[in-house]
C-alpha cells in the first residue's frame, strides 16, 4: 500500500493464496479482482456483518473509533495537522480548502452483508473505499522483494 514510498506499486510483491478455512482479519492488505476484473491491492477495514461510517476523516466500525494508522485521513502518511504544518513551511502551493475537505472525508453508514468485506487504501487520495465479496479475494499481500 502506499503512505507516499510507493513501494507496492513499484516493486515485485508476494502474494501468500487465500486458501479456505484461512481468516481474514481487519488490518489484511489483500490481493483481489476488482469490479473491472482485473488484479488490485488494499486494505480490510471492516469484516462481513458489521457498520462502518467515516466521520470527519475518522473511521468508526460498529460506532467505535477504529484506532490504527489507517483508521483515519491522511495524506504521504501524516495526519492533518502534520500535513498542513509540512506544506506550509515548505512553502508549496497547494489546494487547502481542497485538502481541508479531504481531511474531513465523510460516509454514511452502511452495514456489510455476511460476504462482503469494506476495502480502503491506505492513501485516500489516491485510492479507492468500496466494498468487494469474499469471492473476490486472491491471497494476502506479504510485502515485496527487492
Amino acid at each position: 500500500m502506499d503512505r507516499g514510498n510507493h513501494d507496492y506499486t513499484e516493486k515485485p510483491l508476494v502474494i501468500e493464496p487465500l486458501v479456505e478455512g484461512f481468516k481474514i482479519s481487519r488490518g489484511d492488505v489483500i490481493f483481489y479482482h476488482n469490479e473491472n476484473g482485473e488484479k488490485d491491492i488494499s486494505r480490510i477495514i471492516a469484516l462481513p456483518g458489521e457498520k462502518i461510517k467515516i466521520t470527519g476523516g475518522q473511521v468508526y466500525i460498529n460506532s467505535q473509533k477504529l484506532d490504527a494508522f489507517y483508521g483515519f485521513a491522511h495524506r504521504l502518511g501524516l495526519d492533518k495537522d502534520r500535513y498542513f504544518e509540512m506544506m506550509d513551511e515548505a512553502g508549496n502551493q497547494y489546494n487547502k480548502n481542497g485538502m481541508r475537505e479531504y481531511f474531513e472525508t465523510n460516509m454514511e453508514q452502511i452495514k456489510l452483508a455476511s460476504d462482503e468485506y469494506y476495502l480502503i487504501d491506505d492513501d485516500w487520495m489516491r485510492g479507492k473505499m468500496r466494498v468487494i465479496k469474499e469471492q473476490d479475494i486472491v491471497g494476502f499481500v506479504l510485502g515485496y522483494t527487492e
